[in-house]
C-alpha cells in the first residue's frame, strides 16, 4: 500500500450533510489496495475534524464505502489460480489481512466484482455475502438497503443495487458453467455478466415501488459518454475515439438497466479515468430521444473538432455538480441544472487507487426512505453505525426466478422473463423471515465465515494445483432462508477444506470495529504492478480495442495525467507519527 506520510490523497467531496443523509465514499478500481483506501478516508476524516469547530462533526464520518470492482479478494496464494492477470502481476495485496481478522475494515464496505478478481471466492457467494468482516459482496447481482438511525428516532434507508463483471456477447445468454479449477477460457468467462442477472434487476423496474438510490457496476453503461463531456474524455483517452464513434464502448446490458431502473446515482470504474455525466430520462418519450440528441452532439465532438474545448452550453449540462440539498434541489445557481428527481441519473466513474489520481469521491446522499423505528426495533438492539438489511423485492425476484440459475453452456431459456411479484407475496416473504429470525427479520446477519486458510507471510507457500469448488456457510444459510436449493453453488463441507486445522470455523463481525492498523512504513513499488498493459496479454484471440468489450476488456494502459478538469480537490496529508 502507499498509505504513508509521503503520499497525499486527492479526495473530492460534494453536497452537505443532514440528519437523514448518508455520507457515501465511492472508490474506483481497488486492485488489492484496501490499506491505502482506508488510510485515505481516515486522513479525510481527521482533516475535516481539524478544520471544524464541532468535534462531533457528522459530515466527517463516512457511513458506507462503495467499491466498484477489481477489489481482488485474494485470501491466500492459491487464489492466484482464479485471478486473470499475467503472472508477473500476481501479488497478494492487502485483502488477506481483513479476511483473517488481523485487520477489520473501519467503514462498512459494499463491493461488486470486476474482471480482475479471485473468482473462485466470489463464486462461493454467488448471491452475496461477507467476504471479510464488514466487507459485503453484492453477488453476481444484488440489491441491499443500508440503514442508520437518525437523531429523531427514525431510520434512514439507502437502496443500493449493483451488477458484477463485464459484458461479453459470447457468454451473455449462457448459464454459469464455470467451475474451479478453471481452464484458460473459463478464467475469463467466469466474470462475464449474464443475462439472467440483468433480467432479475429489470424486474424491479416494473414494480413501481421504491426507486434505486445508487447503482454500482464495474463496466460503464454503453453510450454514457454521450451525456457527458466527450471532448474532455477523448483528450485524456484518445484511444477511446473509435469506440465512442461507433457506440461500442461500455456494456449494452448496463445501458438497458440505466434507462429502465433510472437510479439517482450510478457509479462505475474499469477504464481508469474520472468521467461524469448527467442523464435526464424522459418518461413521456423514452430515453432514446434524449440519447439521439446527445449522440449528435458527441458525433460532432468526435470529428475534426475533437481537440477543441466544449462550448458554454455543453459545459453547463455535462459536469458533475454538487449533490442534492435537503429539499432535493441542486445547490448550484446555474439555471441550466434541473432538480434531482426520479427522472435524472448522475453518473460518475473513478480512477484506480494510486497517489494523485482521482479514485475516491465523497457524497452526501439523501435516501429515498426514512421511517420511524418500529416497536419491534425499539425492543431490539439497533446498531449505532450503519447496518445492512435485505431488500424484500429483490429476495422475491430471486425466489421466483431460481430456476433461471443453471450450470449450462447453453443459452438459458428466458421466454417467461416477465417477472411479476405482488405485494401479498412480499408480505408473505417478510412474515416467513420474521418467523425464522431471532433478530430483526430483514437484517443481514453478521455471519462471515472463513472457508480456507488465510495467507501467512511467515510461510507463504504456493500450490501448483488450483483448488476445486467449495461451498460457503453463508450461501447455505441464505438459500435455506428462502427455501431454495443449490443449483450452481455447493453445500459447504468443512472436511473438504485443506488444512482445516488452520481455519477458524466461524468468525463473526466484532461488535466494536477498530480502525485498520496500517503500517506507516509500507512503500508501494515504483512500478505500478496493477497497471495491466494490453501488450502483456499474448493470447491471439483477444482483440486490441481500447475497452476489449467482446472478449475481455483487460486493463487499459493508463498514462500519467495532468489534473486539468477544474474540479475542486481537497488533499489530505496523513501526519507522520
Amino acid at each position: 500500500g502507499w498509505g504513508n506520510g509521503d503520499a497525499f490523497h486527492m479526495i473530492e467531496s460534494s453536497g452537505s450533510s443532514s440528519d437523514t443523509s448518508f455520507t457515501v465514499a465511492v472508490q474506483g478500481c481497488s486492485h488489492g489496495e484496501l490499506d491505502s483506501i482506508y488510510d485515505a478516508l481516515e486522513a479525510y476524516r481527521v482533516g475535516k475534524l481539524s478544520n471544524s469547530d464541532d468535534p462531533n462533526n457528522q459530515s466527517a464520518s463516512i457511513d458506507v464505502l462503495l467499491c466498484c470492482g477489481d477489489v481482488q479478494t485474494l485470501r491466500n496464494t492459491d487464489d492466484f489460480h482464479s485471478l486473470n492477470v499475467p503472472q508477473k502481476y500476481k501479488r497478494i495485496g492487502d485483502f488477506h489481512a481483513y479476511y483473517s481478522g488481523q485487520k477489520v475494515a473501519p467503514i462498512l464496505t459494499i463491493m461488486i466484482g470486476g474482471n480482475h478478481e479471485a473468482s473462485n471466492y466470489l463464486q462461493e457467494l454467488h448471491y452475496g455475502g461477507w467476504v471479510a468482516p464488514n466487507i459485503y459482496y453484492l453477488g453476481a447481482a444484488g440489491v441491499i438497503n443500508v440503514c442508520k438511525k437518525t437523531s429523531s428516532s427514525g431510520v434512514s434507508s439507502l437502496r443500493i443495487g449493483g451488477v458484477s463483471g463485464i459484458y461479453s456477447s459470447h457468454h451473455y445468454k449462457l448459464g454459469r458453467f464455470e467451475v474451479p479449477p478453471y481452464g484458460q477460457s473459463e478464467l475469463r468467462s467466469v466474470y462475464h455478466t449474464r443475462e439472467v442477472e440483468v433480467k432479475r434487476l429489470e424486474a424491479l423496474a416494473s414494480m413501481n415501488e421504491r426507486p434505486i438510490d445508487v447503482f454500482i457496476s464495474h463496466d460503464w453503461p454503453r453510450g454514457i459518454y454521450h451525456y457527458g463531456n466527450v471532448n474532455q474524455l477523448l483528450k485524456k483517452k484518445p484511444f477511446f475515439q473509435k469506440e465512442v464513434q461507433d457506440n461500442s464502448l461500455g456494456s449494452p446490458s448496463n445501458e438497458q438497466l440505466l434507462h429502465l431502473l433510472k437510479p439517482r446515482y450510478w457509479f462505475s470504474a474499469h477504464l481508469h479515468v474520472k468521467f461524469s455525466a448527467e442523464i435526464r430520462h424522459r418518461s413521456d418519450e423514452g430515453p432514446q430521444n434524449d440519447f439521439e440528441d446527445a449522440t449528435k452532439r458527441s458525433a460532432s465532438i468526435c470529428g475534426d473538432d475533437a481537440a477543441k474545448e466544449p462550448n458554454a452550453e455543453e459545459s453547463a449540462t455535462t459536469e458533475f455538480h454538487g449533490m442534492e440539498s435537503n429539499d432535493g434541489n441542486c445547490p448550484d445557481s446555474n439555471p441550466n441544472i434541473q432538480s434531482l428527481t426520479d427522472q435524472m441519473t448522475r453518473f460518475l466513474s473513478l480512477d484506480k487507487c494510486l497517489p494523485k489520481r482521482r479514485h475516491i469521491q465523497i457524497l452526501h446522499v439523501e435516501p429515498s426512505l426514512t421511517t420511524q423505528i418500529s416497536t419491534e426495533d425499539q425492543s431490539a438492539e439497533v446498531e449505532n453505525g450503519a447496518w445492512l438489511e435485505y431488500d424484500l423485492q429483490w429476495l422475491s425476484v430471486l425466489s421466483r426466478t431460481h430456476e433461471w440459475t443453471q450450470r449450462t453452456r447453453s443459452p438459458v431459456n428466458l421466454t417467461n422473463a416477465n417477472v411479476s411479484v405482488t405485494k401479498e407475496q412480499i408480505h408473505h416473504l417478510e412474515a416467513s423471515l420474521k418467523a425464522n429470525s431471532k433478530e430483526r427479520s430483514v437484517a443481514v446477519p453478521r455471519n462471515f465465515s472463513m472457508t480456507v486458510r488465510p495467507y501467512d507471510s511467515t510461510s507463504p507457500r504456493h500450490s501448483d494445483n488450483a483448488p476445486s469448488q467449495i461451498g460457503n456457510p453463508q450461501t447455505d444459510e441464505f438459500l435455506s432462508m428462502l427455501g431454495l436449493s443449490h443449483r450452481i453453488t455447493v453445500p459447504y463441507n468443512s472436511d473438504s477444506t485443506r488444512d482445516e486445522s488452520n481455519v477458524k470455523s466461524k468468525q463473526s463481525l466484532p461488535t466494536s470495529l477498530r480502525p485498520s492498523q496500517v503500517s506507516a512504513n509500507k512503500q508501494r513499488a515504483v512500478n505500478d504492478e496493477n497497471e495491466i498493459d494490453l501488450d502483456d496479454d499474448d493470447e491471439a484471440d483477444v482483440p486490441k480495442a481500447a475497452s476489449e468489450n467482446l472478449v475481455d476488456p483487460c486493463e487499459i494502459e493508463i498514462e500519467s495525467e495532468e489534473d486539468d478538469d477544474g474540479d475542486d480537490v481537497v488533499c489530505f496529508v496523513p501526519k507522520k507519527p
